[in-house]
């Protein structure tokens, strides 16, 4: 089997290149997105931790209990995580430097994490507020930047206060700074959001955006670490019917990456073309060893020096083999013709040859051969001038040390 190059280096394209992404209507093109996820139940609490400036750095996510790490430390110790968000979220919380718990907004101190989320729960909602639907979108723009873009259709169920607010929080996963120091999500964005109607049954059809410099400026490269990231929407706020200001809706997922959102069908064409090149290299090996095991093998000595003989013996494989033809390179020259010999598989075939005349130059001959299964082939042999062998007795001569080079060539 043999496949062109242009073949293959199509098909390179296609399993190294991406599929192109599709560009909306505000120029941006699309490199992944994901659905948002469905909102948690009035059960889980929105934990947020301010680290100490010494550890340790505790993690207390469960399935009812979504942990932010904040950190405000970076003057003082000359970290490269960012502290200034941390800073603004203890303002818009009123909270001294000292706070370290807080839950659903809620500062406690001098208690347990577990107290801690009983507090956070009598200030979660007590039915669903409102309604949102949409997609977390990783776009590239005109300069090839990345973004993060959350096209969303927001209803509220009641009114809302106007005071209400929705915060976007991005977290990394396993944060680790230049001095060595690992935490788990590290908040590294907030972005506040109330660009949204707060009237009972009123859409707001919008879509928030949190732009490449801002990601980058807040450690965030999306292109060059796609993963490990994660988003927090928690609308927190009042309502007509409760003035108690609660964690009104919460939502939490993985930022979106190449693999995130994949179906089986997005892995259809490389598994085809994964099996495609496997059966390409399996049948190189077959027909390589398929090749070793059919050709023959060839052996030649000079029978005599004066006159020149040499004596030439073909070795099959297990194939069939038609010995076509015999050439000289010239100044050598053959004396009579050749005879076509077909050669039975795994026998030996001995012949000789006769020269005209001894020349100072090595004697190359080429043998046309034609391996069933294996097709035309050129079998090229030089042999060591016999003027530069040792010295023999007149008459016949037979030199059982030869320096013969032997290579193939396929005659496509």
């Amino acid at each position: 089997m043999r496949i062109k190059a242009p073949f293959l280096a199509v098909l390179l394209c296609i399993l190294l290149f991406p599929q192109a992404a599709t560009e909306d209507a505000d120029g941006y093109d699309l490199v992944v997105s994901t659905p948002l996820p469905e909102q948690r139940s009035a059960e889980t609490v929105l934990y947020e931790h301010f680290l100490s400036k010494e550890g340790p750095y505790e993690v207390q996510s469960t399935d009812e209990v979504i942990q932010l790490s904040w950190w405000k430390w970076s003057e003082e110790t000359n970290s490269n995580w960012p502290d200034d968000d941390a800073q603004a979220r203890l303002g818009s919380l009123g909270l001294s430097d000292h706070t370290t718990m807080v839950f659903n907004e809620q500062k406690v101190e001098n208690a347990s994490f577990d107290d801690g989320v009983a507090v956070g729960r009598e200030y979660a909602r007590q039915h669903t507020i409102l309604t949102l639907e949409g997609s977390i979108d990783i776009v590239s723009d005109d300069l090839g930047q990345w973004s993060l873009r959350i096209p969303v259709q927001m209803t509220p169920l009641v009114n809302l206060s106007d005071n209400t607010l929705l915060y976007i929080f991005l977290s990394e996963d396993t944060a680790v700074d230049h001095h060595g120091r690992t935490t788990q999500h590290l908040v590294r964005d907030m972005k506040p959001e109330f660009g949204f109607s707060n009237q009972q049954g009123n859409t707001t059809d919008t879509a928030w955006l949190i732009s490449a410099e801002h990601l980058l400026a807040a450690g965030i490269d999306l292109e060059q670490n796609p993963y490990g990231w994660h988003i927090t929407l928690a609308f927190f706020g009042e309502t007509d019917e409760d003035p108690a200001k609660r964690l009104l809706a919460l939502y939490h997922a993985p930022l979106p990456n190449r693999w995130h959102a994949s179906t089986p069908g997005n892995f259809a064409l490389p598994v085809f073309l994964l099996i495609f090149a496997s059966a390409i290299a399996a049948g190189a090996v077959s027909n390589t060893m398929k090749r070793e095991k059919g050709m023959p093998r060839l052996n030649a000595e000079w029978k005599t020096i004066q006159p020149p003989v040499a004596r030439f013996t073909f070795m099959a494989g297990n194939l069939p083999v038609q010995l076509k033809s015999c050439v000289t390179q010239a100044p050598w020259g053959m004396k009579g013709g050749f005879k076509t010999k077909q050669i039975s598989p795994n026998t030996e075939h001995e012949f000789v040859v006769r020269f005209k005349e001894v020349h100072a130059t090595d004697c190359q001959v080429s043998f046309g051969l034609e391996v069933e299964e294996l097709g035309t082939w050129t079998q090229y042999l030089r042999l060591t001038s016999p003027q530069h062998l040792h010295d023999s007795s007149e008459g016949s001569v037979e030199i059982t040390e030869l320096e013969a080079q032997e290579r193939d060539h396929h005659d496509a």
